[in-house]
């Protein structure tokens, strides 16, 4: 009998086709032996902000009446750059921020100071915020919120913010009264401006229909240059409770004309 026609045992075949079905796992784990191997994906930096508050939500809760009230914000220059807060952007015209300076070197600590001009607002709970927007190399941001609840003020300042258009070189002169609500009179003792652009004096008093005593304070503005001019009012009063009033001035000026411009234009001869 011919080599070609013995019998092949059922345990050779087995054996067979196990080798056949291990062939595609043993040429994979040859190539990842031998192949290239995947490489890590390289990650962007995880650098932290350097500016950090100590707390970014401050609650004054109910507070008396009164012109203005402040909140603190406490913050660490936690970086290892110098930053620089190049704005500060508050919701509302109400809120006056205070910075002593505007560059923090790595370590130092300081506090913002958030005003609420409380004379302008009417009653009730209030949430502002200021937007705080800092360089530490990168640009980065904050916001800080402030919450309040703002009792009826004996004392209403109108307008809340004055705005004057000036487009002629004629003085215009608009009042701000103050209204007083309770028993008591309010005497002005001084009105003072933080721009030479306008001036402020002390106006009249009366008593208006409701029997509220009224005292007025006459802002003026002369001729100013082109743009918008932001200015205040400083009156001073011998109400302890309103020792002081800011109030808000904001002056239009005159547009630069198109025919200026064009006899500004490099190369233009002026007749």
């Amino acid at each position: 009998m011919s080599s070609d026609n013995l019998p092949v045992s059922t345990s050779s075949r087995a054996i067979a086709w196990c080798l056949v079905a291990l062939l595609p796992l043993a040429t994979a784990v040859g190539f990842d032996v031998v192949g290239t191997r995947p490489r890590p994906i390289a990650t962007g930096s995880t650098s932290r902000p350097g500016l950090a508050f100590d707390q970014y939500l401050v609650n004054l809760g109910s507070v008396p009446a009164q012109a203005e009230h402040r909140a603190f914000f406490a913050f660490t220059n936690t970086g290892s750059s110098p930053v620089t807060i190049t704005a500060l952007r508050p919701s509302c015209g109400c809120l006056d921020p205070r910075l002593p300076k505007p560059t923090w070197k790595p370590g130092e600590r300081a506090v913002f100071s958030l005003k609420v001009l409380a004379t302008r607002e009417p009653p009730g709970p209030k949430e502002y915020t200021c937007r705080v927007e800092y360089n530490d190399g990168e640009p980065h941001d904050v916001l800080l919120r402030l919450k309040v609840d703002l009792p009826t003020q004996k004392l209403v300042i109108s307008p809340k913010a004055l705005i004057v258009y000036q487009n002629t070189p004629d003085p215009i002169t608009r009042p701000i009264t103050l209204t007083r609500h309770q028993t008591g009179r309010l005497n002005i003792l001084d009105v003072t401006t933080s721009s030479p652009l306008a001036s402020a004096a002390i106006g009249r008093e009366q008593v208006n229909q409701q029997g509220e005593r009224t005292s007025e304070v006459m802002v003026t503005i002369g001729a100013v240059p082109p743009g918008k001019h932001q200015l205040f009012v400083n009156i001073a009063t011998d109400d302890p409770e309103y020792p002081e009033v800011r109030v808000p001035v904001l002056v239009m000026g005159p547009r630069t004309t198109q025919s200026a411009e064009k006899s500004d234009a490099p190369g233009t001869q002026k007749r």
